[in-house]
């Protein structure tokens, strides 16, 4: 017998995705504050400095992990899902099994590897005090890697049976926890840089414990992985991989992406200019929390009725995530677009930001019309995704990324003469277009 979570992904897509939707918003919002507050406890410290550049060194190792953990959860959604949809709720226990197999091995095994090498690897990227503080943090980080991808792939197997709510609230319970940690282990234990990292990882420990009391001990959930019985079945596997791999790939070329245009923007207006660029960032971040909610809610819906081989139902999904999207964000770009000036103004606290308030407010005007096109290209991603063809929403953001955005942002800064505006430019050019061909591949593909 299905759970009541499980009944309602087989409703009328138009009644269920905000439902769905709504608690992952809440979840990446939390997150996304702890992100903030995690560098503000760490700015706190004395020679701060050397401490926040030992982050900054870390956060692409860290960020890799945070990649392929959600990649391997993506993977497990879609299998799930898809056997939800074939009313295959065996077949879905046994992928959960060794979806939660694949993240206890890979886990062990990538964080060993990095935590081997992070002292020399950090020192030779930066020898001092920063690259010390980069090895001490990040080493951490590493050892705690088995936390991060059973939570992550608990939370995923919840979401793939419609159970966004207690998903959610494992994760913003831990997002939280570690808010509250951090000055504890900084400070009163003294332990400095020390302190972020082993909060981090304790507080991704604690998320596991509701998620394996839920799943295991009050078998409260539909789907029921098996600790007993955890095995690496190649089919499984594989089947898991075809889309936890591109889904992985995705993460990392967009964070490869984000250096080419930090470097970009160094050689056409200074370190000015990428302090604008990761003042925008950050409130670009906060204003696709909804695209993102929804593009969970598509991964687990496209995956349920393309396995119930109801491809109406699956189209009239996307159609309705693109209308829902589309408006939410329009509002938001509207909102950032007029009051840019007064948003900009949040990084003003430091004299040294001041001048760049107007640059700030310039970035946030020219990219802010991009939220409007963006859940096209993201919900085709989700919609990639959740049917099993990752691989052809990996190839859309490689063409948004290399082929369309950055060489864009090179024409326009430098062979037009338009500086950093034209980078801008270019990251809008990217945002637009990405949209159309995200339309052509589902078509190709018959899936819209």
């Amino acid at each position: 017998m299905r759970k009541r979570s499980v009944e309602r992904l087989f409703k009328d897509p138009e009644k269920v995705l905000l439902k769905l939707a709504l608690p992952v918003i809440l979840a990446n919002g939390f997150q996304t504050l702890y992100n903030f507050m995690d560098a503000f406890w760490v700015s706190l410290l004395k020679n701060s400095k050397f401490a926040l550049s030992g982050i900054g060194l870390a956060m692409p190792f860290a960020f890799s992990l945070i990649a392929i953990a959600n990649g391997i959860g993506v993977g497990t959604n879609s299998l799930l899902s898809r056997k939800i949809g074939a009313d295959e709720k065996e077949k879905a226990d046994k992928g959960a099994t060794v979806g939660l197999s694949l993240s206890i091995v890979l886990g062990i095994f990538i964080g060993t590897i990095l935590f081997m090498f992070a002292r020399p690897l950090f020192m030779a990227l930066s020898p001092g005090d920063a690259g010390v503080n980069a090895a001490q943090y990040a080493q951490i980080i590493f050892i705690g890697a088995p936390f991060l991808f059973i939570s992550s792939l608990l939370a995923f197997v919840l979401r793939a049976e419609g159970d966004m709510k207690r998903s959610m609230i494992a994760l913003a319970t831990g997002s939280i926890l570690n808010i509250f940690l951090d000055p504890l282990f900084i400070f009163a234990f003294k332990m400095g840089i020390r302190g972020a990292a082993f909060a981090t990882v304790f507080s991704r420990f604690l998320t596991i414990i509701p998620l394996y009391f839920w799943i295991f001990k009050q078998k409260s959930s539909y789907i029921r992985p098996c600790w007993k019985r955890l095995n690496l079945n190649p089919t499984i596997s594989i089947e898991i991989l075809k889309v936890g791999i591109p889904s992985s790939l995705s993460l990392l070329f967009m964070s490869l992406g984000v250096f080419a245009f930090n470097m970009l923007i160094q050689k056409v207006y200074g370190p000015g200019g990428v302090a604008v660029y990761i003042a925008g960032s950050r409130i670009n971040s906060l204003a696709v929390l909804p695209a993102l909610g929804i593009q969970a809610a598509v991964i687990t819906l496209t995956g349920v009725w393309y396995g119930a081989g109801r491809k109406d139902m699956l189209k009239r999904t996307v159609l309705h995530a693109w209308k829902t999207g589309i408006t939410m964000e329009l509002f938001i770009a509207l909102f950032i677009f007029f009051f840019a000036k007064e948003i900009g103004k949040v990084f003003s606290h430091d004299a040294t930001m001041q001048p760049l308030i107007n640059e700030i407010a310039t970035y946030l005007r020219i990219t802010s019309p991009g939220f409007i096109f963006m859940p096209i290209s993201m919900f085709s991603v989700g919609t990639f995704n959740g049917t099993g063809k990752a691989s052809y929403g990996l190839l859309l953001t490689l063409i948004r990324v290399i082929v369309i955005s950055y060489p864009s942002a090179v024409v326009y800064s430098i062979l037009l003469g338009l500086g950093l505006h034209g980078i801008w430019g270019g990251i809008l050019t990217g945002n637009i277009l990405a949209s159309f061909v995200g339309i052509f591949l589902l078509k190709v593909k018959k899936l819209i």
